[in-house]
């Protein structure tokens, strides 16, 4: 038994790592799931967020998207609560799902940018999939400004209305730029050839 052990070991070490193109439409693969749980941890942020300050969640929203009758816009998901009394509660409530984003972006970050980035390329793919959904997510408001939009609200909630809200965006701005950049080395660890020269197929097919 125990040398079968070790020639399976020596087996899945011996095995060549799969190819960047493999890579890339594995990654192609996650992203339906990818963007199920990013509408989960979006929303499900909004309610715990709720619960942690009293307030009562009516509704959660994950799947299919479609028209929020609350509002009539269109969204990918949407969670109604009831009970957020104070300014500080409703701001907490629409600025959670960026914390969370923003937690776990610092978590990716750390992977990255250390000694304890994976050695699994499957493992590495995973994570920078989902580290890419986190991103899109945390980013995207940077240039929305509907008063239905969760930044905007967490701002107006501190008052800062038209031009006030530059100083805030602008780190905000900055905020998402340094994630963007831990994203894209993690793209590059994970496409990264045996040479040291990232490669990735849609990139380098020829026309």
């Amino acid at each position: 038994m125990r040398a079968l052990i070790i020639l399976l070991l020596l087996t899945g070490a011996a095995r060549a790592e799969p190819s960047n193109e493999k890579l890339f439409y594995v990654g192609l693969a996650m992203a339906p799931p990818t963007y199920l749980l990013g509408v989960a941890l979006h929303e499900g942020s909004h309610a715990l967020a709720a619960v942690a300050v009293g307030a009562d969640v009516t509704e959660v929203h994950l799947f299919p998207p479609g028209i929020d009758p609350a509002v009539h816009k269109f969204r990918f998901g949407w969670t109604y609560v009831r009970g957020l009394e104070t300014r500080g509660e409703k701001i907490f409530f629409y600025l959670a799902p960026k914390i969370t984003d923003g937690l776990l972006l610092g978590g990716f970050a750390a992977l990255v940018l250390t000694n304890t980035w994976p050695s699994n390329k499957y493992g590495q793919l995973a994570l920078t999939v989902e580290a890419t959904g986190l991103w899109v997510d945390f980013s995207k408001d940077l240039v929305l400004f509907s008063p239905h939009n969760d930044v905007t609200k967490g701002l107006h909630g501190w008052c800062m209305y038209g031009w006030k809200q530059l100083p805030a965006r602008l780190v905000y701005a900055g905020l998402v730029a340094a994630s963007g950049y831990v994203v894209v080395r993690g793209y590059q660890k994970t496409f990264r050839e045996q040479g040291g020269v990232m490669s990735v197929p849609l990139l380098t097919a020829t026309f």
